[in-house]
């Protein structure tokens, strides 16, 4: 598929929104996990297990789906600059 440099540079805006407004939401999550952790540990045997239990809750489950959004968001990112430096050195005919 074919982009514009507008088009890719348009893409990196967008993305770099998305990621924002997942960090935030990540902000959130990871604020309320700090206050709900040490009632979780309390009832299990090891750190572990009480990481476990939080990955299984509503909330670590959207910690984990965010985390992976905003990976995914950083490759997206990262390959429209490369191909945007690409574009930008074929346009001096450096390619």
């Amino acid at each position: 598929m074919k982009y514009t440099p507008m088009e890719l540079a348009e893409r990196r805006v967008e993305l770099s929104a998305e990621y924002a407004r997942d960090s935030e939401l990540l902000e959130g999550i990871l604020e309320k996990k700090a206050w709900m952790w040490p009632d979780i540990r309390k009832g299990m045997k090891s750190d572990k297990s009480a990481d476990k239990q939080w990955d299984a809750s509503t909330d670590g489950v959207m910690e984990i789906k965010l985390r992976l959004r905003m990976k995914a968001s950083e490759k997206k990112m990262s390959a429209a600059r490369t191909l945007l430096e690409v574009l930008s050195g074929e346009a001096r005919n450096q390619w």
